[in-house]
């Protein structure tokens, strides 16, 4: 990688696949900005060769990484999640983190997840991914199929923030009766009524739906003692974070029937799972379990309304630190 900008700041995007050209635009208004899959090693030097690092979740963004004395003073990445980010090294190492993180009037207009959290449930509850196999493979047997409807379900949502407040709307649009669980100050009454404790909501629940914050207070949120609290034969939607789940309790719960199905958008680990995960050993042979590979804020529309936000919030934060950029610059 060689790096050979001028006096303006410099901008590495390491993900460029589809960035959005209004984006690229905003960031060049202020900065020399470079576009350029960069594989982990080559992160590791742009670190030291540039000012601002932009990231997707291709990569897990630890302390070797940014290194203990970076040229880089921001890091950004258009997501509200943040556990593919060392922060605490980013903090040790002056890297500040430019993110969609409490961007919360911003983000009622992003609504790709909550898209996606009901086009699993509803793949799961009618069984579309199986009948479509077998449909291209020439079998048209719709008895095989019999699915399961929203209509008059009552559905849980974990985590009633933004998200989970448009996916309770979502609901509610279908006919079901919607309940939420969230210990949050400010909780949205309007969206769901409230539950008073997760095992409750959880003994009530037909579907569930995690969308809550991934941090230490919600890690393993649901281990053994919710899903044995859990409705038999639920259905489980999670488009938070994989590490949101005890995995293995959800395999076990999966096994004895206690879940009878489960959509998720995330895994923990992500994004190096392969076919060793035990949760995708576990789909490549039954028929309960739907993967998508984090598809939730995947969609053009979400792409292109985050990154250009986040570029104009690049460069106000160049503004602020262009005496220290120019202090820095070699």
């Amino acid at each position: 990688m060689t790096v050979a900008f001028g006096d303006r700041p410099s901008v590495l995007v390491a993900e460029p696949g589809d960035f959005s050209p209004q984006a690229r635009r905003i960031l060049e208004s202020a900065a020399d900005v470079r576009l350029e899959t960069v594989a982990e090693d080559g992160l590791r030097r742009a670190f030291d060769a540039y000012d601002v690092v932009w990231v997707r979740l291709a990569r897990r963004i630890t302390a070797e990484l940014i290194g203990p004395n970076p040229r880089c003073r921001i890091l950004a990445t258009a997501t509200t999640g943040l556990d593919h980010v060392d922060l605490e090294a980013c903090g040790r190492s002056g890297v500040r983190v430019v993110s969609l993180r409490g961007e919360v009037d911003f983000l009622k207009s992003v609504r790709a997840t909550a898209e996606h959290t009901l086009a699993l449930t509803l793949a799961l509850l009618r069984r579309i991914p199986q009948a479509h196999a077998a449909a291209t493979a020439g079998g048209w047997d719709r008895d095989r199929f019999r699915g399961r409807e929203v209509f008059e379900k009552t559905v849980g949502i974990v985590g009633v923030g933004r998200l989970g407040s448009l996916i309770a709307g979502y609901f509610k649009a279908l006919g079901a009766e919607v309940l939420g669980y969230d210990p949050r100050p400010d909780y949205p009454h309007d969206a769901a009524p409230r539950v008073g404790a997760l095992v409750e909501l959880l003994s009530r629940c037909d579907v569930v739906c995690l969308t809550a914050a991934y941090d230490v207070s919600t890690r393993g949120l649901l281990g053994p003692a919710e899903f044995a609290a859990l409705k038999p034969g639920a259905v489980l939607v999670n488009t938070s974070r994989g590490g949101i789940i005890d995995e293995r309790a959800l395999l076990s719960a999966l096994e004895t029937g206690r879940v009878s199905a489960a959509a998720l958008d995330v895994l923990e680990g992500e994004p190096a799972i392969n076919s060793s995960h035990p949760l995708v050993r576990y789909a490549a042979t039954h028929d309960n379990v739907l993967l998508t590979p984090h598809l939730g804020g995947n969609t053009s529309e979400s792409l292109d309304k985050t990154e250009t936000f986040l570029a104009g919030r690049i460069v106000e934060a160049l503004a602020e630190l262009r005496p220290v950029v120019a202090g820095r610059r070699p």
